[in-house]
């Protein structure tokens, strides 16, 4: 599953993180670098993490080669990609992302810098930004660098 915006769950807990770096000029990107960090062999997490973090080892129940792993991401990489460059939105892929959204129609915190307010996860737009409903019925549009979103592990 997919938690919003850079984090991918099994079993309730985090397997993967996601970070992009992305440089422009004007109205033109320049580049984006994206690191995957997938727990692959880690048996034993840190306390802080233990509950919330998990790895391929511990669902398994045994060590795992990590080419395999690499090339599995690398292959699925290449396809969501050519997916997205067909538009260069999310709209290609927006269907299958919000189909493994572990948020969707769930109840989030989103840590705004502008106040903190709660709603309910409604799924990404084109732009790949959180649909939240608000309380009050509103829909704010959530994009990923300013804000936090907390909610499937238990902190909201």
């Amino acid at each position: 599953m997919i938690k919003w915006p850079n984090d991918a769950v099994l079993s309730g807990k985090k397997i993967c993180g996601i970070l992009t770096e992305m440089s422009t000029e004007e109205e033109c990107v320049r580049y984006v670098i994206t690191g995957i960090g997938i727990n692959v062999n880690v048996s034993c997490f840190p306390e802080e993490i233990a509950e919330k973090a998990t790895s391929l080892k511990e669902e398994l129940g045994e060590n795992v080669k990590r080419s395999p792993v690499i090339a599995a991401v690398a292959d699925a990489f290449e396809e969501y990609y050519d997916i997205y460059l067909k538009t260069c939105d999310m709209s290609g892929l927006k269907e299958a992302y919000n189909r493994w959204l572990v948020n969707l129609n769930r109840q989030v915190t989103v840590l705004d810098p502008r106040g903190q307010y709660r709603g309910r996860a409604l799924g990404i737009d084109h732009q790949g930004s959180l649909l939240v409903q608000k309380e009050d019925g509103g829909v704010e549009t959530v994009i990923s660098g300013e804000v936090s979103v907390r909610g499937i592990y238990g902190y909201v």
